[in-house]
């Protein structure tokens, strides 16, 4: 008898910490390092409130703009920024390890996305059936009557529900229908369209992304001429 009650004890406690772990990870929070214009936020509890400095944001929170544009930077200098009525819900935010892993589900209107390339932490991006994991660099993404997505520096790989992948490359614009498939990926050029939905200062590569677009065609490599082999820069 009293081993059984030892067991059920020692399961109890072993639930109870089992119980306070996955929650401190679930529930983990972020502290802000600067916003501006409104956000509104709609947390797990059914609590509404505007967001400021003073708020961490968690798990289960939904931010939302209104009327107007507005810049969210994050204290690990994530900066995210929405359009006029746009929303995200943030679906993981989690610490462990001196590092944090958030989940991003994007909902409505525009975002544009900047992670610093040395960035220690984990953030992926949801929107409708893609997940962008592990985003480092910019991105703008726009769901409205359909999706866009404008891509700077980096490859980016679209994971779809079927487990096909799509490359994004650098400096390109890529449109899906709303059957979830990627129709087109082209240059990058005309691109104002997008950025004048931000604020300004949201999107700090713009000026020169054409010349970068160009810069990245041109690759160094290796060829055979007349039986020989000649290297240098190369347009690609």
């Amino acid at each position: 008898m009293l081993n059984t009650l030892k067991k059920i004890i020692i399961s109890l406690s072993f639930s109870l910490v089992l119980i306070f772990l996955t929650s401190s990870l679930s529930f983990s929070k972020i502290k802000i390092t600067d916003l501006e214009n409104t956000i509104h936020v709609l947390d797990v509890h059914g609590k509404r409130y505007i967001l400021d400095k003073s708020v961490k944001i968690k798990t289960g929170d939904y931010l939302k703009t209104k009327n107007n544009p507005a810049i969210l930077i994050l204290r690990n200098k994530t900066k995210i920024c929405l359009s006029d009525n746009s929303s995200l819900k943030i679906k993981i935010m989690q610490f462990d390890k001196e590092r944090y892993k958030i989940n991003l589900d994007f909902k409505k209107g525009n975002i544009f996305l900047s992670v610093p390339k040395n960035s220690k932490n984990e953030l992926n991006l949801i929107f409708s059936h893609y997940k962008i994991n592990n985003l480092k660099d910019e991105v703008i993404i726009s769901r409205q009557d359909r999706f866009e997505l404008l891509n700077f520096n980096n490859k980016l790989k679209l994971n779809f529900k079927n487990k096909k992948n799509y490359n994004i490359l650098p400096y390109s614009y890529a449109q899906i229908f709303k059957k979830e498939n990627l129709v087109k990926i082209e240059n990058a050029t005309n691109i104002s369209r997008y950025t004048n939905k931000f604020l300004k200062g949201c999107v700090n590569q713009i000026e020169s992304l054409k010349e970068k677009k160009r810069n990245w065609n041109l690759q160094y490599g290796c060829v055979t001429e007349n039986g020989k082999l000649v290297c240098g820069n190369r347009y690609k």
